[in-house]
């Protein structure tokens, strides 16, 4: 019960901070700086509790089922985290970095609940010993894409504050176009190699596990991977599309365009992450 009700305070304070950086944005207040950044840092100190007490009930960190959502939104808060230290205006990443990894604990105890735990195992890792390496490669590759599609919101925001000629665009706290765009690039630059070697090393373990599934006479039983597949074949071509895009011939798709391909990349890896999460 201990995890459980830290993760459900970490929840609630990640939904505060971000609900505060967007009433600062959308109200153009320069107040709660102090209290966004207390109960982000809180989120991530007990959103980290909750993870050392139940690796300490099970036994080691459970890298598979539901515990997978808890464990990437614990990355993506500590990417933002990262973010924040580093950046002049961090309220942006601060509240895409809060939202997801709300949203992610909230979905992780109920797809728990919709198991009623039995996902709860390590045996996958008992199998697969390089479970561990698969996991962190698409861990790293999401907090990239994650900080990339903060960054791409940000810049349609700004965008369209500037078409609109809205004066507000002088009081948001938020890094300026050009800053944002880089940082877009990068981002998705380092997911692409991350998400790369994560995808092969998940190919070659299916196609060991296909090949004996064949010699024991029931090549079927990996049907139900086919879902996440088709998903991290799009996700790959669409990171490879946006980073030679961005790098080669820029001229080929718009900002804005290129804008919501990383969004949509990353609410693709989203999608698979409850897809893992689901069994």
């Amino acid at each position: 019960m201990a995890p459980f009700i830290a993760a459900a305070a970490a929840a609630t304070l990640y939904g505060c901070a971000g609900a505060l950086c967007l009433y600062r944005t959308v109200r153009k207040h320069g107040r709660f700086p102090t209290a966004i950044r207390a109960f982000f840092l809180v989120a991530v100190l007990l959103h980290s509790v909750s993870i050392g007490m139940e690796s300490v009930s099970t036994s080691g960190t459970i890298i598979s089922g539901p515990n997978i959502l808890i464990l990437f939104a614990w990355v993506l808060a500590i990417a933002s985290c990262f973010i924040a230290a580093i950046s002049k205006h961090p309220d942006g990443f601060i509240a895409a970095g809060s939202f997801a990894s709300a949203s992610l604990i909230v979905a992780g105890y109920l797809a728990y609940l919709a198991t009623e735990g039995c996902a709860l195992s390590n045996s996958a890792y008992e199998q697969w010993p390089a479970l561990a390496l698969h996991i962190t490669l698409f861990m790293l590759a999401t907090a990239c894409l994650a900080i990339g599609a903060a960054a791409s919101l940000m810049r349609i925001y700004q965008n369209s504050l500037l078409k609109a000629k809205n004066s507000r665009i002088f009081a948001i706290d938020m890094p300026a176009i050009d800053t944002l765009d880089a940082v877009a690039r990068h981002a998705m630059t380092a997911a692409f190699p991350l998400f790369t070697l994560g995808m092969l090393m998940g190919f070659g373990h299916m196609a060991a596990q296909y090949a004996a599934m064949s010699t024991a006479g029931c090549p079927g039983a990996l049907q139900y991977l086919i879902p996440r597949i088709a998903i991290s074949l799009a996700v790959w071509v669409g990171i490879g599309a946006h980073v030679a895009i961005s790098h080669l011939a820029p001229h080929l798709m718009s900002s804005r365009a290129r804008c919501l391909l990383s969004a949509a990349m990353f609410l693709l890896v989203c999608i698979s992450l409850l897809l893992v999460a689901a069994g």
